[in-house]
C-alpha cells in the first residue's frame, strides 16, 4: 500500500530531468515544475571555456532539462482523461443591513 507522500516522491523522481553539456563541463537538474534546482559546473570549467560560451551552454542545457520534463509528464499523462471543469460558484447572497430609523 503506497500513501500519497510515496506517489508524490514518485512522481517527482520520474519527472526531475538532469542533462550534462557534451563537454561534461555543466550539469543541470530542473524539477518537475520545469525549474531550474541545481546547477553544477567541473573544477575546471572556467580555464576551458569562455563566459560567453559557458552562458550559452547553460542555457541550452537548462532548455533541453526543461523539455525532458515536459516530455517525461507527457509520457505519464498519456491516456489518462483531463479532469472535467469545476462548475461556477454560486453567487453569494446579498445581505442588507436593517437601516437606522431614529425613533425619536
Amino acid at each position: 500500500m503506497t500513501t500519497a507522500g510515496d506517489d508524490r516522491a514518485r512522481l517527482e523522481a520520474e519527472t526531475t530531468s538532469q542533462v550534462t553539456s557534451p563537454d561534461g563541463l555543466v550539469r543541470a537538474t530542473i524539477d518537475a515544475e520545469g525549474s531550474l534546482v541545481k546547477l553544477e559546473f567541473q573544477p575546471n570549467t572556467f580555464e576551458r571555456t569562455t563566459p560567453t560560451q559557458l552562458a550559452n551552454t547553460v542555457q541550452t542545457v537548462v532548455r533541453q532539462g526543461s523539455l525532458q520534463v515536459k516530455q517525461k509528464i507527457a509520457d505519464l499523462t498519456e491516456g489518462v482523461p483531463p479532469l472535467p471543469p469545476m462548475p461556477a460558484p454560486k453567487p453569494a447572497t446579498k445581505r442588507v443591513r436593517p437601516s437606522r430609523v431614529d425613533q425619536t
